[in-house]
């Protein structure tokens, strides 16, 4: 059974992979607010969500909300090194940096830099797409939320069944069956 099939089920479901692309340049990022609301209410947890807009010339604008990289971490260990060094030296700066830096590097977990950039290439002009890391934990929820929009899966690694029940909700705002 998957998290898909029990709408109740309980927290420690897998995360799956899920990228959606819109017709307007701004839907991916109104639909990741919309479901931060979700995840507030605990129908979901995003692991990871990247929003990639493309404007009418083509150039793409790459959002990633989630990632810790290592120039993040260096850029947040730097401000702890600062802190350090107000109580032991500047050298702690240094030592920060670096600490964040390799923090940065093992905790990033999420979505594969190569792939967002390809998809980010793949995406035609005027469109945005939504790429996510989730662990859903009310079906019905989500797929209620999801039929408040059109839009296309491009890609998941959830099971047929759960990519046809999130095609309906994204095609015409219907789900003929989400509890099989």
């Amino acid at each position: 059974m998957t998290d898909f099939e029990n709408p109740t089920s309980a927290p420690g479901n897998a995360e799956h992979l899920v990228a959606i692309a819109f017709d307007k340049p701004s839907r991916a990022t109104e639909v990741l607010v919309n479901l931060q609301h979700l995840q507030e209410e605990g129908a979901l947890r995003l692991g990871d969500a990247v929003v990639i807009a493309k404007d009418a010339s083509g150039r793409a604008r790459i959002h990633e909300t989630m990632d810790v990289t290592a120039t993040k971490g260096a850029l947040l260990g730097g401000w702890w090194g600062v802190f350090a060094s107000l109580l032991v030296g500047p050298l702690a700066i240094a030592g920060g940096a670096a600490a964040g830096a390799l923090y940065g590097k093992l905790v990033d977990k999420g979505l594969a830099d190569d792939w967002v950039k390809q998809m980010a290439e793949w995406l035609d002009a005027g469109r945005s797409a939504l790429l996510l890391l989730v662990t859903v934990d009310d079906r019905a929820q989500l797929l209620r939320e999801l039929g408040r929009y059109e839009g296309e899966i491009v890609s998941t690694d959830f099971p047929e069944l759960v990519k046809r029940q999130l095609e309906e909700a994204l095609g015409d705002g219907t789900v003929t069956d989400a509890s099989s």
